[in-house]
């Protein structure tokens, strides 16, 4: 069994198919704006929530101590924002084929 992913283009394809009633340009442009501003959200540090999907947060990670394994030399690692991602309920049942929560 491959593991294909579902990316960007395929969901322009899918959503074209569904809605052949909206211009292929325009599907496209709401695609690069969703995607656009949920990147801009996550840029200003903003929690995103997606009912029946999940939720996007960022995360500060503080500074840090770390050893190259390469060379066994100790580095500073300096603070950075990390995006975590939590998945709903209803998505992680649906992911196990558990029905009840439907």
């Amino acid at each position: 069994m491959s593991k294909k992913s579902y990316v960007k283009s395929n969901l322009i394809r899918d959503l074209q198919y569904h809605f052949q009633e909206i211009p292929n340009n325009d599907i496209e442009r709401i695609v690069d704006i969703i995607f656009k501003y949920l990147s801009n959200s996550l840029t200003f540090k903003k929690n995103i929530e997606i009912r029946g999907l999940g939720t996007f947060k960022v995360k500060k990670m503080p500074p840090r101590n770390a050893r190259n394994p390469r060379t066994g030399q100790n580095i500073k690692i300096e603070e950075k924002n990390k995006i975590k991602w939590k998945s709903s309920k209803l998505l992680n049942s649906r992911i196990n084929k558990d029905k009840s929560v439907e």
